[in-house]
C-alpha cells in the first residue's frame, strides 16, 4: 500500500465563491483564518503507486471572484475513511457550491453560505453559521448547532437535526425520516409524502408553522407556557394531544388555541390525508433553550476583544435576558422566582459593566456561576409548573363523576384490550410499532438502505 500527502494553497483577491466537485475520497471542510484555501490530506492507494501527478486529478481554475476546484475519481484509491481523506479550509463569508456522489462530506465551524447536492453521501453539518441550501437523494443529512436560514430536498434519506436556529426552515421529503430537536425559527415549513415528521420547538414568538404529510406521522413538541393556535386537518388520521389544551373537534378539524402572557401567538397548521397527529409539550426544551443561550453568551464575552464586537455581545445579552425573563414568569413559585430574578439583574448589571480590555477571567467565572443558578432555579420552578400542568387533568372530579370518570377510563383504547380478548391482538401490534421504529432509527443512521428498510418494513406488516 502506498501513501501520498497532499498539500496545496490557493490566495486570490476579491474571492467570492467556490464551486467544489468531489468524486476522490471523503472530504472534511473547515474554517480558515485567512483568505486563502487550504488543502492537506492523505491518499492510500491499495497498490503501489508510482506515477501519480496531482495535477492529474486535482484541477483549480480561477475567474471573476469564483474558484473551481474538481477532484477527480482515482480508481484504485482505497476510499475508507480513515485510510484516505481530503481536507480543505475555507475563508469565512465566501459562498460553498458543493457537488458530491457518494464521497461523505463533513462540514464543522464555518461561517458561509452552503449549496449542496448529492446523490448517496451522507452529509454532516456541524457549529456552521450561515443560510443552507441542501438537496440529496439518498444519503443521510445530520446538522448540529448551527445557525441560518435552512432548505433541505430529500427523496429517500433521512435528515436529522438538532439546535438549529435562523429565521425560516423548509424540508421537503418523500419517503424518509424527518426528525428536527431544539429548532427556533419562526417560519416553519415541512412537507413528506410517506416518512414521519418530528419537530421539537424552541420557544418563539408569532411564528408561522406549517406541516404537511400524505402517510406518515407528525409528531409536534412543544414548550410549556407557549401561545398558539392550531388547526389540524386529517382525512382519514386521527390526532392524539397530550397538551393540558381543549381540543376541539369539527368533522375531520381539529383545533387547539392555547394563550399565555401578552404575547403573540404562533399559528400552526397540520394537513395528513392517512397520518396520526401526536402533539406533546416538554418543560426541557426551555432548558435546553436556556442552557444554549448562556453558552452562547459565555462564548460571545470570551471572544470579544474589539468595540464593535463588545456591542454586539451587549445585543446578544439584552436578548438572553428578555428570554429568561420571559420563562421566569412561568414559574409560581415567589422564592425561586425571586432567585431567579435576582441572578438575571446580576447579569444585566455584569454586561453593561464588561470591559474588553481587562483581564476576562473573573468576568467568566463570574458568568458561569450566574449561568448555573439560573439553570438550576429555573429547572427547579419549572418542575412546579409541570406538576401544576399534570394536577389540572384532575382537579375538576368529584364524587358525582367518579363513575363516569372510570367507565371513560374502562373504555379507553388504552385499558379496554387488557380487558378482553383483544390483548394478544393489542400486544402484536405494539411490537410491531416497537420493530418498525427501530427500523426507521436504523435507516437515519445509515446503518441500512432505504431497499432494506423497506424490505424489513413490508416483513412486519408496517410498510
Amino acid at each position: 500500500m502506498t501513501k501520498i500527502t497532499l498539500e496545496q494553497k490557493w490566495e486570490y483577491e476579491g474571492l467570492k465563491a467556490i464551486e467544489l466537485k468531489n468524486l476522490m475520497a471523503p472530504m472534511a471542510i473547515e474554517a480558515n483564518d485567512d483568505d486563502s484555501v487550504i488543502l492537506q490530506g492523505e491518499l492510500s492507494f491499495k497498490k503501489q503507486e508510482e506515477d501519480f501527478e496531482f495535477e492529474d486529478y486535482i484541477e483549480a481554475e480561477y475567474k471573476d471572484g469564483i474558484l473551481t476546484l474538481d477532484f477527480d475519481e482515482i480508481g484504485h484509491l482505497d476510499q475508507k475513511t480513515k485510510n484516505s481523506q481530503i481536507r480543505l479550509k475555507v475563508p469565512a463569508s465566501v459562498l460553498l457550491q458543493i457537488e458530491i456522489e457518494n464521497m461523505p462530506l463533513n462540514l464543522s465551524g464555518l461561517k458561509n453560505d452552503l449549496q449542496i447536492e448529492s446523490e448517496n453521501a451522507p452529509i454532516s453539518v456541524r457549529n456552521c453559521d450561515g443560510n443552507k441550501h441542501l438537496e440529496s437523494e439518498n444519503g443521510p443529512l445530520r446538522i448540529h448547532n448551527s445557525a441560518g436560514n435552512l432548505f433541505a430536498e430529500l427523496e429517500n434519506g433521512p435528515i436529522s437535526a438538532e439546535d438549529i436556529s435562523g429565521e425560516s426552515i423548509r424540508i421537503e421529503s418523500e419517503n424518509g425520516p424527518i426528525k428536527v430537536r431544539l429548532a427556533s425559527y419562526k417560519k416553519v415549513d415541512i412537507e413528506s409524502e410517506n416518512g414521519p415528521i418530528y419537530y421539537e420547538t424552541q420557544p418563539v414568538e408569532a411564528g408561522n408553522f406549517k406541516f404537511k404529510t400524505e402517510n406518515g406521522i407528525v409528531h409536534l413538541v412543544l414548550p410549556l407556557a407557549f401561545s398558539f393556535s392550531l388547526k389540524a386537518e386529517s382525512e382519514r388520521g386521527n390526532l392524539k394531544s397530550k397538551l393540558d389544551v381543549e381540543v376541539i373537534k369539527e368533522d375531520r378539524t381539529f383545533k387547539i388555541e392555547n394563550i399565555y402572557a401578552e404575547e403573540e401567538l404562533t399559528n400552526i397548521r397540520i394537513v395528513t390525508e392517512n397520518g396520526l397527529i401526536k402533539l406533546s409539550s416538554d418543560g426541557h426544551i426551555n432548558l435546553d433553550f436556556i442552557k444554549n443561550s448562556l453558552s452562547q453568551l459565555k462564548e460571545a464575552f470570551q471572544n470579544a476583544n474589539t468595540s464593535e464586537e463588545k456591542t454586539k455581545v451587549m445585543e446578544m445579552a439584552n436578548k438572553v435576558i428578555a428570554s429568561l425573563q420571559k420563562t421566569t414568569d412561568s414559574i409560581t413559585e415567589e422564592k425561586i422566582k425571586e432567585k431567579v430574578n435576582a441572578a438575571i439583574s446580576r447579569l444585566k448589571e455584569l454586561s453593561e459593566n464588561f470591559d474588553f480590555g481587562e483581564t476576562k477571567t473573573i468576568v467568566l467565572d463570574n458568568l458561569e456561576n450566574l449561568g448555573t443558578e439560573i439553570y438550576d432555579n429555573v429547572r427547579d420552578g419549572l418542575k412546579n409548573v409541570k406538576a401544576g400542568f399534570d394536577d389540572l387533568k384532575y382537579e375538576h372530579l368529584n364524587t358525582e363523576s367518579i363513575k363516569d370518570y372510570v367507565k371513560n377510563v374502562v373504555n379507553s383504547p388504552l385499558i379496554k384490550p387488557y380487558l378482553s380478548a383483544e390483548k394478544k391482538k393489542q400486544e402484536k401490534e405494539e411490537i410491531a410499532e416497537r420493530s418498525r421504529l427501530k427500523i426507521l432509527d436504523m435507516l437515519e443512521s445509515g446503518k441500512i438502505s432505504s431497499e432494506e428498510a423497506e424490505k424489513l418494513l413490508k416483513a412486519i406488516g408496517k410498510e
